[in-house]
Order: C-alpha cells, then structure tokens, then sequence
C-alpha cells in the first residue's frame, strides 16, 4: 500500500455546475465550499493527515467579471467564518496561502479568525488563495533561495510532498503553476464529475485507488 500524507484538491466544474441547473452563478461557490467541508473532514478520516484546497488563481481574480470575483471571495470569507471552525475544532492546522493579501485584502478578518479557531495539528488544512505556483517559485528566488535551502524557502515548505492531486471537471491538465515544486512525485486523478457533485464513495475509491498503485521510485 502506498501511504497517502498529503492530498490535494483542484475543484474545477463550478460554474458549469451552476449553469447546467440555471441556478446564479454566485450559487455555485457555496455549494462548492458545503462540499469541501464534507472532503476534507473525509480525508481525514481515512488517515490523510494534510489537505490543500486551491480557491482560485490571480486570473481568477483579476480576468473575471467583477460581479463573479465577489462572489469566490464572499463565499470563501463566509466559510473561514461560518464553517471552518467547526472543522479545524482547536485541533488542525490552518494556512492560507498566495496573493490573497494584495488581491482581496477583504479576506483579512475571516481569515484571522478562522486562524485563531485552529489548532497544533497533526491534521492541516492549506487554503490556497489567488494562488500561482510560478509566483511561489519566484518569491523564493527572488528572496535569495538556493539550491540546498530552495524548499524551506517556498510559502508550503513546511508541507510534506503531494502524494495526490484530485481535479474534478473533466479538463486533465494542471492550472497555474499548481504547487510546482511538492507535486514531483504526485499521482494525478482527474475525474469528469464537476466538484459540486463529488460524492463521498467517489472520493474513497480515488484514495483506494491511489493507495493501490506501487511507487517504484525509478526502479
């Protein structure tokens, strides 16, 4: 069996989600974050221990109707607000990472007090927020990072390496530098189902499945 520590997740398929049910599209994120919760408390039951959630790119924040980039952001405050705590119970760990501070400052004050809600770990919750990891690398690099202290030096460092990326959506393909550096030895599942609509038993036969296939390390 290969051990799954850290698993993330790319929810693609929201928008879609929304249209095919001719619901608003402000709909759509809640929805996608009620979901989220469910995930990641499930992953943690089944012995993931770190879980990444990516919530957008700076594209999604500065190429989108400003109508729809009010409501990624408002959905996600709500839920730091609303529904993290319960989640993190004083026990897991919380970052919010990316250019969320420069991008939606508006998000400051959820995310103080979900931060506050949170706990020591060993579980960890990593939100990612106007996040690209192409920025991520340039950060480091810019900050003087070398070959031995490069990793140390990334905003999710002190994560351990993605054992599983899990984009929903149907579209098989990364999205804006996606944790370039900790995804080198990942495995990749993309399913077509869109995020909304990812249900528990699917989820369980994706870490099953990632569980079963041996990791040869180039052997």
């Amino acid at each position: 069996m290969t051990p799954l520590r850290h698993l993330a997740f790319i929810p693609d398929g929201n928008r879609r989600w929304a249209a095919a049910r001719g619901a608003p599209l402000d709909t759509a994120y809640p929805e996608a974050l009620r979901v989220a919760t469910r995930c990641i408390a499930q992953a943690w039951d089944e012995g993931v221990s770190v879980v990444t959630l990516w919530w957008g790119s700076p594209a999604n924040l500065t190429q989108r109707p400003p109508a729809e980039v009010g409501a990624i952001v408002g959905a996600l405050g709500r839920w730091l607000e609303a529904e993290a705590p319960g989640l993190l119970r004083g026990e897991a760990a919380l970052d919010v990472l990316g250019r969320w501070p420069a991008l939606c400052p508006i998000l400051a004050p959820a995310v103080d007090r979900a931060r506050a809600a949170a706990g020591p770990g060993p579980r960890r919750l990593c939100v990612l927020m106007a996040y690209d990891g192409r920025d991520e690398l340039l950060d480091a690099i810019r900050a003087g990072a070398t070959a031995d202290d490069l990793p140390g030096r990334l905003w999710t460092g002190h994560l351990p390496p993605v054992d599983l990326v899990l984009r929903t959506g149907g579209e098989p393909h990364l999205s804006a530098g996606f944790l370039l550096w900790s995804i080198a030895e990942a495995q990749l599942a993309f399913t077509p189902t869109l995020w909304p609509d990812l249900s528990a038993d699917e989820l369980t036969a994706h870490l099953r499945r990632a569980r079963a296939t041996p990791r040869r390390g180039g052997r």
